[in-house]
């Protein structure tokens, strides 16, 4: 079986491609979710010269990853524990972080790319599971290339991933793990095509926690103790978030 790539996934490799042959820094590629950033790492994967290490931090995002790869025709290891495959000598290999991070000693063997999807939850602990990985493939191999897929490059109380964008601006800091980023695609561009169904405004009921009870501080916020504590004497109104949503999606297809 055989993927056709769509014009922007075939741009993203193709910026990839040219970005690697040209520099070392590490680099991010900004897909909204539903473009397809499996067939954008088969791809990559597929047309790389050296061994391929893809993590990612789910065994759901593992196990889609590889057979997006293995629909291409290949064959490919997996490293992850729940998946119960700890594979690690192949081309290419799609791990989990977890599994990846507590057998180190298995991943002796050098790789040039490491492709990491949802790359937006790497931190910048040097001792999180993604540090290390990273660090022990460095120590392997000084040379490795380091690709980070995302939908959500912007993270609330850490910033851009990314020091800067190929458009010109400068986003993140010299702490930012990535260098640049590479490609990026707007939601706005899948809806127009197609990809994606148009959003829609429901006219529903307004559920919500009450805090007409709570008086608010000097600097006009309620005070993080106080909301805690509110809400743990209501009820939670996840369920009927989950009921509202279940009936307006009764008549939905798909």
């Amino acid at each position: 079986m055989t993927f056709t790539l769509r014009p922007y996934q075939q741009e993203a490799v193709d910026a990839t491609l040219a970005w690697f042959r040209k520099h070392r820094e590490p680099a991010a590629i900004v897909l909204p979710t539903g473009a397809g950033k499996s067939l954008v790492i088969a791809e990559l994967a597929r047309l790389a010269r050296g061994r391929v290490l893809v993590l990612a931090h789910v065994k759901e995002l593992v196990a889609q990853n590889h057979a997006k790869y293995c629909a291409l025709g290949l064959e490919a290891d997996i490293f992850a524990a729940g998946l119960k495959r700890k594979e690690s000598h192949g081309k290419v290999v799609f791990g989990s972080v977890q599994s990846v991070a507590r057998n180190l000693d298995l991943f002796r063997s050098e790789f040039s790319l490491l492709i990491v999807d949802e790359c937006h939850r790497i931190s910048d602990d040097d001792d999180s599971q993604y540090q290390q990985i990273l660090t022990h493939l460095k120590e392997v191999n000084p040379h490795l290339r380091l690709l980070g897929l995302t939908a959500t490059p912007f993270r609330l109380g850490k910033g851009w991933i990314y020091r800067f964008h190929y458009h010109g601006m400068v986003r993140g800091d010299e702490k930012a793990l990535f260098s640049d980023c590479i490609y990026e695609l707007p939601l706005r561009y899948m809806i127009k095509h197609g990809y994606l169904t148009p959003p829609e405004r429901l006219d529903m009921p307004v559920v919500q926690y009450d805090f007409s009870r709570l008086l608010a501080q000097s600097n006009g916020l309620f005070s993080e103790a106080d909301l805690n504590q509110e809400l743990k004497k209501q009820k939670r109104i996840t369920p009927h978030i989950i009921s509202q949503i279940e009936e307006f999606a009764e008549t939905r297809k798909g």
